[in-house]
């Protein structure tokens, strides 16, 4: 068994399996109740996506989660169209409603920088903030009155890459690519929060979606920067709420989103506004103060680097919260290269014969008490493996051999009794093609001279005088060794022949 673990089960797999089990009962990802998560870790650079309906979002989720399962930049991926549907809670059967969708992703494009986005300009393009967050004291004045925010507008210059490249939609599948660039920021494990898309799938209110999204990379802080309104305005995009009065953004818009966030999600949220603009009452500024929910399946994967390590860790050995609370308590010793660490102990151990109770104490032992799988050791697991292929290989060999022989001898066998079976089936048409006086004589020299006949009448309960050439065929018992002892008869006579030419 191989000590590492990106080979194993992945939520793809996993994805697959859930899949099937509910397509028969037609139930959709957001209606699953698993113990279980399917998700990937998204980097925080696509917490900048602006501008995208619901159907949209899900199906970047969808692609991205797809493409965070290969560990290699590939050139396209290949999925049916039904599970990729299933994964973006799309049950709708409008085509053009689909290809408008998929136009809607394609004509979305994403700028990466290296500066965080808080702000959209009028226009709608992302802003940087280059001035310092200014926080309010306690009556809700600036730290420096004097001090006006400044907000710079990103010149031309920056990277804009789409979100999907081609998509074909044939066969019932769908295939499509994505930039290099945003390929290798999706299989990027650093730098990363957890995405679930059993969470994200449930929302119905696009603002909902944008802010959590939005929000995720700050779960962590358990707050976030104070953010530009508009941004939270545009979130989804061009609507009558980016220009509308806030009370009526925030009675329409905001509060729902918020209110489905904390009733839908594996996450706490509220919020808080203040005018940002010294001399100025309105409103334009936002901080969200979010925790995650006690027990919520993202937390758990949310605090290891890597999504195939928490897999391991939930479907291999089946870590209960408690034990996932531990390990996140002890987060600053117990890094993702001692939690592997601990895997390739137990599994090494397990793979020893040692008896182990539970693999999910052993596990948390060894991660507690920083076991590790000696150089030495492994080289005598690898001399041993080797040693057994090779018991292995030859034991197999010697059963090959003996299989050999024996179907052999069984066909040999077989093609003797097929050869018998034909010369007795001669034999009885010969004896019937015959004059009366060969046939008397061929059943008085069975009846007095072969061994066998004279059993096989005996077996009959008759006496040899009551067998005669008009009832020896119609006595099965007897007929069959006659017919044999008659096949034989044909035998000698054509070798007498050969011998006489």
């Amino acid at each position: 068994m191989n000590g590492r673990i990106d080979r194993r089960v992945t939520p793809l797999q996993y994805a697959l399996d859930l899949f099937v089990e509910n397509s028969p009962a037609q139930r959709a990802i957001h209606e699953l109740a698993s113990d279980k998560d399917i998700g990937f870790q998204k980097n925080r650079v696509f917490a900048r996506i602006v501008g995208l309906g619901l159907s949209a979002r899900r199906f970047v989720d969808a692609a991205y989660f797809i493409v965070a399962q290969e560990p290699e930049v590939k050139e396209a991926y290949d999925v049916t169209l039904s599970f990729f549907k299933w994964l973006m809670r799309y049950d709708s059967k409008n085509k053009k409603h689909f290809s408008s969708v998929i136009r809607s992703v394609k004509s979305s494009m994403l700028e990466v920088t290296s500066a965080p986005i808080v702000s959209v300009d009028p226009a709608g393009r992302l802003v940087d903030q280059s001035s310092d967050d200014h926080d309010l004291d306690e009556e809700g004045q600036t730290d420096d009155a004097g001090k006006a925010a400044i907000v710079s507008i990103a010149d031309e210059d920056g990277d804009w890459l789409e979100l999907i490249g081609r998509v074909s939609v044939r066969n019932g599948r769908i295939r499509f690519r994505v930039p290099v660039e945003l390929q290798r920021l999706i299989k990027d494990p650093e730098n990363s929060y957890w995405t679930s898309l059993l969470v994200t799938s449930r929302f119905t209110l696009i603002y909902a979606r944008g802010i959590y999204d939005h929000v995720q990379p700050a779960v962590a802080n358990g707050v976030t920067e104070w953010l530009s309104l508009d941004l939270i305005r545009n979130l989804p995009g061009k609507s009558w709420a980016n220009n509308a009065e806030f009370k009526y953004f925030k009675r329409d818009y905001l509060e729902p989103a918020v209110r489905q966030i904390n009733e839908l999600s594996d996450i706490d949220l509220s919020y808080e506004t203040r005018a940002g603009t010294p001399g100025s009452r309105k409103k334009d500024q936002i901080r969200f103060k979010l925790k995650r929910k006690n027990g919520a399946l993202a937390s758990k994967a949310a605090m290891l680097n890597s999504v195939a390590l928490f897999q391991t860790l939930q479907n291999e050995f089946g870590l209960t919260d408690k034990q996932f609370e531990r390990i996140e308590d002890n987060r600053a010793v117990w890094t993702d290269e001692r939690i592997q660490q601990a895997i390739d102990y137990t599994q090494w151990t397990i793979r020893q014969g040692t008896k182990v109770k539970r693999a999910s104490a052993y596990l948390m032992k060894a991660l507690s008490e920083n076991y590790r799988v000696a150089e030495a050791d492994r080289q005598v697991e690898l001399v041993q493996m080797k040693l057994a292929e090779t018991a292995a290989a030859e034991s197999a060999a010697k059963l090959a051999s003996r299989t050999a022989v024996a179907e052999s001898v069984a066909a040999a066998d077989a093609a003797a009794n097929q050869r018998r079976e034909d010369e007795a089936k001669h034999a009885r048409e010969s004896f019937a093609a015959f004059d009366k006086k060969m046939r008397e004589e061929l059943v008085r020299k069975f009846v007095a001279q072969n061994v066998f006949g004279l059993r096989a009448i005996e077996r009959q309960g008759i006496k040899p005088a009551d067998v005669t050439h008009e009832n020896i065929m119609e006595l099965p018992g007897i007929a069959n060794t006659f017919s044999h002892f008659v096949a034989s008869e044909l035998r000698k006579a054509a070798r007498a022949r050969q011998l006489k030419d």
